[in-house]
């Protein structure tokens, strides 16, 4: 039976090769290739500064923890999406504030914003808006917002690399942008993930938290690239001298590694036309499933949008005389692979029960929650593996006259 999987692992010979070149040197920590890897993205996004960690969710939480030194309250509400990947929530709480949960825009599936400017109080701090599976966030008003009441604005672009708004790319309009390259992302280090800083101060800030809160924290260490001799390593002065021992806050232990760099590097060079791919893939799927939008919501690309597709998202309709759960069978008994499209952190995960909130008060992130789902969109589906997609969603609706 053919397997249609949601994710795939492209990595090239030239990827492969830098691995093996790193083991040989025996350079498997925090070293050249996170340097050369964190040049790379920078360049791709037209930014001056990129600090690479070891997962996604630890962008998050390091880009957030970062304005509690950057002269904004230590403590305080974030807005968030209630449509998201859990991640983005628990990294507000590891980051010490306090999630508030925003409902989203039901054809979108993004943050609302006017939901997110009704949201806003005196405790609110700051917002991070998720450009959830690809798709980029009315950004505009959500910036408006921000400047408006002083919030800070982390971009939570870890489904979204190379997607646009306006001609803008993502991750580079907010004060910082976070990134996952997860192994099922558009482009992996096997894990990883990335923020994009605007300044030197921020990017300081940001290297320290990665390690432990220390006080070293230059863009290159000549002890992790070259093991080369620091001419201010001892310069510090007071009782411990070396600052690589001498930690200015509390930080996190989240630093990438080379051979997931090295892996990297050879996707950025790559990621144009993986996302090209993918898109193709995507209208592909929007023309052949269209037949089916009496009961099945698409995404569509709107005038201000560049999608970078993750996967491909599916909303059953209400009125559709199937269950997400009779399709979900359906299309895994094909061999196509689902997922289901997370649904409202608030009130539809047990670990934000606590919080209080009521069924009913995220309507549209609850309704994803339910009927949402997603299969695989990316860039080594065949054209064989396109048409039998579209086969297998035509011979369930043969059920229903369709």
């Amino acid at each position: 039976m053919r397997k249609i999987t949601v994710g795939t692992v492209d990595i090239g010979e030239k990827g492969i090769n830098m691995v093996v070149d790193a083991l040989k040197r025996g350079r498997i920590s925090g070293g050249a290739n996170v340097r050369l890897f964190e040049k790379a993205f920078a360049e791709y996004h037209r930014m001056h500064y990129c600090v690479a960690v070891s997962t996604g969710t630890d962008a998050d939480t390091i880009a957030l923890a970062s304005f509690r030194q950057l002269d904004y309250p230590p403590q305080g509400e974030v807005l968030v999406p209630a449509l998201n990947f859990i991640s983005v929530a628990n990294a507000i709480i590891h980051a010490g504030y306090l999630p508030k949960f925003v409902d989203v825009d039901p054809k979108s599936w993004n943050i609302d914003p006017q939901a997110a400017a009704q949201a806003i109080g005196p405790q609110t701090v700051g917002m991070i808006p998720t450009h959830l599976f690809g798709r980029p966030c009315d950004m505009d008003p959500l910036l408006e917002s921000a400047r408006k009441h002083n919030l800070f604005v982390v971009e939570d672009a870890a489904e979204a690399h190379g997607a646009r708004y306006k001609g803008k790319l993502v991750g580079t309009m907010g004060d910082m942008g976070a990134f996952s390259f997860y192994v099922a992302h558009i482009i992996t280090t096997g894990e990883g993930g990335a923020v994009l800083a605007g300044d030197e101060k921020q990017a300081e800030i940001l290297r320290s938290l990665r390690a432990h809160g220390r006080a070293c924290s230059c863009p290159v260490c000549k002890l992790n690239v070259d093991s080369g001799y620091c001419s201010i390593r001892f310069e510090q002065g007071g009782d411990l001298e070396d600052s690589r021992f001498s930690f200015l806050r509390i930080g996190y232990s989240a630093k990438m590694n080379d051979m997931e760099a090295a892996i990297g590097l050879e996707q950025i060079e790559r990621l144009d036309q993986i996302v090209q791919a993918r898109r193709k893939n995507f209208f592909f799927l929007n023309e052949g499933l269209g037949q089916f939008c009496d009961y099945l919501g698409l995404f569509e690309e709107g005038e201000d949008e560049w999608i970078s597709p993750l996967c491909y998202p599916i909303m059953v309709s209400e009125e559709a005389p199937f269950t997400r759960r009779e399709l979900v069978k359906h299309l895994e008994c094909s061999g196509i692979e689902t997922r289901p499209a997370f649904g409202s952190i608030p009130t539809q995960q047990p670990a934000f029960e606590y919080l209080g909130h009521k069924k009913g008060e995220f309507p549209n992130a609850e309704a994803v929650g339910r009927r949402g789902l997603y299969i695989g969109v990316h860039q080594n589906l065949s054209g064989e593996d396109l048409d039998y997609i579209v086969a297998t969603f035509a011979e369930f609706f043969k059920k229903f006259g369709e």
